[in-house]
């Protein structure tokens, strides 16, 4: 069975399908054949930097202790406190050949400092070389710098303590030694250009009966320098077949469309309305069983459907229509008022509507 639709409704539906089609093929073509790029990053120079501080306390001769060192991590009473050998180490890792450049140096820190609200504010301090600054140049993959720092203790915090005592000021003394290194990679594909630059350190508190050692500046820190290109990728198989599915369900709807569908005819569009108006004036509207006969009454024509339910509602009385299982065959609706009939021609009104193309 053909589905009926209006003309006008399917010409539209078939040319906005014939649209679709050609779009989705343009679609296709282009997708296909236009080459697909992606951004990708590929490393060019890979590296990574590692410093680190270690140490050992060396003690006076005491009563306390057989050994004449101790470990890391201990607690270190300051009276029997020799010297604090200090060992850096600083690893450089690339990997390929670089031109490396830089230097480094060691130096003691001492620092006095308050604490205010849980921030340690600086009062003084005071730099102190322990090994000049030291130039470094190589042509390699990697390079390893170590140094040596032997801490007097007492030196130091001899030195804080004449400083307080002149200054007139009281402060929290803390001594920091550190290897500063600062160097440039520079690779040999390309000229890629690094920096390296770490401080490992240790810090001791001074002037203090005993005390404990910390560490900072010891963390490896890995690094890459990459470059950005263009690489072509194969087209989605994925969206092409979802494009193909598209087009075929829009082959297969446009067809439909054309075979399957026709326009309504006259009689068709009749019931449609008709219908309509039942739908509309149904509770007013009363059928007879039998042929309607009244020779002896006036006629008078209505217009519309309108006009008859309008004059219904004045007199309070039913539209009369003569039953048929047809719609076809329900010509004429009634309204009585003895001695007057007002009537409506259904046929003629409806296909009025009809040949004026109007919506009921």
């Amino acid at each position: 069975m053909r589905l009926k639709i209006a003309k006008t409704l399917k010409i539209i539906l078939i040319v906005v399908n014939i649209i679709l089609i050609i779009g989705a093929f343009i679609y296709l073509y282009l997708y296909y054949t236009i080459p697909h790029l992606m951004e990708e990053k590929i490393p060019k120079y890979e590296y990574a930097q590692k410093g680190e501080a270690n140490y050992r306390v060396f003690l006076k001769p005491n009563d306390l202790y057989d050994e004449e060192s101790m470990d890391e991590g201990k607690i270190y009473i300051t009276q029997i406190v020799d010297y604090i050998k200090v060992n850096f180490a600083y690893n450089f890792q690339g990997n390929m050949p670089a031109d490396i450049k830089g230097d480094y140096e060691i130096v003691a820190v001492m620092e006095g400092y308050t604490v205010q609200n849980e921030v340690e504010r600086t009062i003084w301090k005071k730099v102190f070389p322990v090994v000049e600054k030291t130039n470094i140049k190589a042509h390699k993959e990697s390079i390893l710098i170590d140094g040596e720092a032997l801490i007097k203790l007492e030196e130091y915090a001899e030195y804080a303590k004449n400083l307080m005592e002149t200054l007139k000021i009281s402060s929290i003394n803390k001594l920091c030694v550190q290897m500063n290194v600062n160097l440039t990679a520079k690779a040999d594909n390309g000229g890629i250009s690094v920096q390296g630059k770490m401080s490992p350190t240790i810090e001791i508190p001074l002037n203090i009966n005993y005390f404990m050692i910390g560490k900072s500046g010891r963390e490896e820190k890995p690094g890459k320098v990459e470059e950005s290109r263009q690489v072509q990728i194969p087209a989605d198989k994925r969206i092409i077949i979802l494009n193909g599915a598209i087009i075929l369900v829009l082959i297969l709807t446009l067809l439909y469309l054309i075979i399957f569908t026709k326009a309504p005819t006259r009689e068709d569009i009749y019931i449609k309305k008709f219908r309509r108006m039942f739908k509309s004036h149904g509770n007013r509207l009363a059928a007879l069983d039998d042929k309607f006969n009244a020779p002896d009454k006036h006629f008078c024509s209505v217009r519309t459907i309108d006009d008859l339910v309008k004059i219904a509602d004045e007199l309070g009385k039913p539209v009369l229509y003569e039953y048929n299982p047809n719609y076809m065959q329900i010509i004429k609706f009634y309204v009585i008022d003895d001695p007057w009939i007002y009537m409506l021609n259904v046929r003629e009104y409806i296909y009025g509507l009809i040949d004026k193309d109007t919506i009921y």
